[in-house]
C-alpha cells in the first residue's frame, strides 16, 4: 500500500482536505479539470490505508466502461492489493442477479441483444407515428425518471417534454415493449436496475449479504444519476452515512435522458448533514478559456467561481462565416495550423449535433485530414466490435481461428478471452461474459492516434484536448431549438460550458451568419465569450497554497505573449532551459537577450520586458 504522504503528493490544500477528511456523508464539488478523478480514486486509497475502510466492502459507481476502468486502473497503480467492486450502475447490477440466479439455481438475465429492433417491431404492431429512436428515447426516459405509464402525457407537460410517440399512446407502447421482452426472454439494461431494487424489496436474506458485501460507497459524476439509479444506489446503502459523491452540477448535461442533477446541486437536501468540499482550481484550461466558460454560465443566470492554475494562453478567437460550407473550410484550414504544432490526437472540433459534424468531416477530408467520430475509438474497442458483430457462437469461433495468428496483439488478446467464453459453455453471450468479468482492465489507453477528434458536445465530456474548434454558436444550435422550458435552457448553457471546457490552450468558437440556406442569428451566450477576453493582459495563476510558487510561472507567461505577438508556437521561442538561465542570470541588455534567445538586436529591443526576479 502506497504510504499516506505519497498520496497526498502534489495535492492542493482542497484536494487534501477531499482525500483526506473523514466526514460522512461527503459532497465533493470538483470544477472542469480541478483533478476529480484523482482525488477520487487517492481518497478511496487514503482511507484504506487509514484503516477505515476495507477493500473488499468498498463500491465504486460511474456511468461509462470506460470510466469505470480508469477507476479500476488508478486505483491499481497506488498499489491497492486487493480488488475494489468498481463499475457502471449497469455492470454492478448485472453481476448482483447473476450472483443471486446462481445461488437460487434459476437462469441468469440474458440482455437484449438489438433493442431497436424490439421498439421497431412494437410500433409496427401499434401502427404508431413515430421513429424507432425517438420511442426507444421517451422509454428510457420515463423508466429512468420512474414515471409509470399511466402518469407519462402528464409527466411530458410538467416538463415541456417533446415526447417522440403519441404522449396519450405511450402506455401502449410501454406494454407490448414488456410483452415482447418476456416472450424473448430478454432484458435490457434498466431491468437490471429495476431487478436489483425489486430483490432489495423483497428478499431481505439477500439484501442483509449485498449491504454486508457493500459497506464504503464511492459515486463518480454524480450529477449524472437518475432517480432510478439513485434509488438503486439508497437500496444498497440502506441510509448508511459512508458516501461519497463526486462530480459538478456545473456539467449536468444529461436532464434529456433522464438524469437529475438537483441529486449534487441541492445535495444539502437530499443528505442533511452532509460535508461539502470544493475543488476550485482548474488545472487544464487557460485563464482566458477559464473566463470564458465562466461569462456563458453568468450570462445564463449560473455561477462558476473556478480559478486557472495555468499561465496566460492564446486568446479566445471568435469567427463569423457567411454559411456553413464556409465556416467548415475555415475550421479545417484552422485544424491543418494547429497541425504544424501538435499531434492531430491533440486536437478536437466539437459541434451541437451530428449532421453539422457531417459537413465539418467532409471539409476536413478535403485538406487530407484524418478524423475520429468515435470517443476513445482504440485497438481494443475495434477488436471488441469485431467480435460482437458475430450473430451466434459458430461465427465468433471462426472469427477466433481467423484472428489467432494473423491479428494484432490486441486482438489476439480479445480472441483468447472469447475462446475462454466459447470453452466455458456458459450461456448468454461474450457481451455479457466480458461485463460480468472486465477481462481488459490492464491494458491501458492507446494514445498514438494521429487523427482530430470530431464529437458532439455531449460527447466530448470528461475528455480534453490542446486546442479546440467549437463550432455552429448560433440560437437554434446553442441553445439547441428543442430546449423550451428554463431547466432545458440552464442545460444547454451547461452543455455550452463543457465543450468550451475541454479546450487547455486553444479555444475557437465559429458561426455563421446563414445554415440550411436560412438566416441565423449568433447564440445568446456569444457576446458573453467574446467579452471574456477584452481584456487580454498576461494573466498569473496564484500560487497553490500547498507549496510554493513555481518561479517560472511569470517567464512561461512572458514566453507566451512574445510567441502570441510573433504568430508562433512557446517552444519556437526557447525552451524551459533558456527560461532558467533568464530567471537565473537576467540579461543586461538587449543585445545579450537577443544572444541568449538567437534573434537579432532589434528583434530583442521590441520584446516586452522580462519579469522581474522575485
Amino acid at each position: 500500500m502506497s504510504g499516506v504522504s505519497t498520496l497526498l503528493s502534489g495535492l492542493d490544500a482542497q484536494q487534501v482536505q477531499a482525500v483526506t477528511t473523514t466526514a460522512a456523508p461527503l459532497a465533493i464539488i470538483a470544477a472542469a479539470g480541478s483533478g476529480k478523478t484523482t482525488v477520487l480514486t487517492r481518497r478511496i486509497a487514503h482511507r484504506i490505508a487509514e484503516g477505515t475502510a476495507s477493500p473488499q466492502h468498498v463500491l465504486a459507481l460511474t456511468f461509462t466502461r470506460d470510466a469505470a476502468g480508469e477507476l479500476r486502473r488508478r486505483l491499481r497503480r497506488l498499489d491497492i492489493r486487493e480488488p475494489i467492486e468498481a463499475g457502471t450502475f449497469h455492470a454492478i447490477s448485472l453481476r448482483l442477479l447473476r450472483d443471486r440466479a446462481f445461488a437460487r439455481n434459476e437462469p441468469a438475465p440474458q440482455l437484449a441483444g438489438d433493442r431497436l429492433r424490439l421498439v421497431r417491431e412494437c410500433i409496427t404492431q401499434l401502427k404508431l407515428p413515430a421513429e424507432a429512436y425517438a420511442a426507444m428515447a421517451d422509454l428510457d426516459w420515463a423508466r429512468a425518471r420512474l414515471i409509470a405509464p399511466d402518469r407519462y402525457e402528464g409527466a411530458c407537460r410538467i416538463e415541456r417534454r417533446r415526447s417522440g410517440v403519441p404522449a396519450a399512446r405511450f402506455g401502449e407502447l410501454a406494454q407490448a415493449y414488456e410483452r415482447l421482452k418476456q416472450r424473448r426472454g430478454v432484458v435490457d439494461f434498466d431491468d437490471l436496475l429495476h431487478g436489483v431494487l425489486q430483490a432489495l424489496r423483497t428478499d431481505a436474506q439477500w439484501a442483509e449479504g449485498i449491504r454486508w458485501r457493500y459497506r464504503h460507497f464511492f459515486v463518480d459524476e454524480a450529477q449524472d444519476l437518475n432517480p432510478l439509479q439513485h434509488a438503486v444506489l439508497e437500496g444498497l446503502r440502506a441510509e448508511r452515512p459512508d458516501l461519497c459523491l463526486v462530480g459538478d452540477p456545473r456539467q449536468a448535461i444529461y436532464g434529456w435522458n433522464g438524469a437529475d442533477p438537483s441529486t449534487l446541486a441541492e445535495v444539502e437536501l437530499r443528505y442533511p448533514g452532509v460535508t461539502i468540499v470544493r475543488l476550485g482550481a482548474n488545472y487544464r484550461c487557460s485563464p482566458q478559456v477559464v473566463r470564458a466558460a465562466a461569462a456563458v454560465l453568468e450570462a445564463a443566470g449560473q455561477h462558476d467561481d473556478a480559478q486557472s492554475q495555468q499561465p496566460s494562453a492564446a486568446p479566445v478567437a471568435v469567427h463569423q462565416y457567411a454559411d456553413e460550407a464556409a465556416e467548415a473550410d475555415a475550421v479545417a484550414r484552422r485544424v491543418r495550423d494547429f497541425m504544424h504544432h501538435r499531434s492531430g490526437s491533440e486536437i478536437a472540433v466539437l459541434a451541437r449535433t451530428n449532421e453539422q459534424l457531417s459537413v465539418l468531416q467532409r471539409a476536413l477530408t478535403v485538406y487530407g485530414i484524418d478524423t475520429e467520430r468515435t470517443a476513445g475509438r482504440s485497438p481494443l474497442d475495434v477488436a471488441l466490435a469485431q467480435a460482437h458483430r458475430c450473430a451466434n457462437r459458430d461465427q465468433l469461433a471462426t472469427w477466433v481461428e481467423g484472428v489467432a495468428l494473423d491479428g494484432d496483439d490486441i486482438t489476439r488478446r480479445v480472441a483468447h478471452e472469447a475462446d475462454r467464453f466459447l470453452a466455458s459453455g456458459e450461456p448468454g453471450t461474450f457481451r455479457l461474459w466480458l461485463e460480468a468479468r472486465t477481462p481488459f482492465d490492464d491494458l491501458e489507453p492507446d494514445d498514438r492516434r494521429e487523427a482530430v477528434s470530431l464529437l458532439t458536445f455531449h460527447g466530448a465530456k470528461g475528455r480534453e484536448w490542446w486546442a479546440v474548434m467549437v463550432c455552429g454558436a448560433e440560437d437554434g444550435l446553442v441553445p439547441h431549438a428543442g430546449a423550451s422550458s428554463a431547466p432545458q435552457m440552464a442545460e444547454e448553457a451547461r452543455l455550452f460550458y463543457v465543450a468550451i471546457t475541454r479546450a487547455a490552450q486553444h479555444l475557437v468558437v465559429t458561426h455563421a451568419e446563414r445554415r440550411n440556406g436560412k438566416p441565423s442569428a449568433p447564440s445568446r451566450w456569444l457576446a458573453a465569450v467574446t467579452s471574456s477576453g477584452s481584456v487580454d493582459d498576461v494573466v498569473v495563476p496564484p500560487a497553490r497554497a500547498t507549496r510554493a510558487a513555481d518561479p517560472l510561472v511569470p517567464y512561461r507567461a512572458w514566453r507566451t505573449a512574445v510567441a502570441r505577438a510573433s504568430g508562433q508556437p512557446d517552444a519556437a521561442v526557447c525552451t524551459d532551459r533558456v527560461l532558467r538561465s533568464l530567471l537565473a542570470q537576467p540579461p543586461a541588455s538587449a543585445a545579450e537577450l537577443a544572444q541568449r534567445l538567437g534573434i537579432t538586436e532589434s528583434a530583442a529591443a521590441r520584446l516586452r520586458p522580462l519579469p522581474q526576479p522575485a
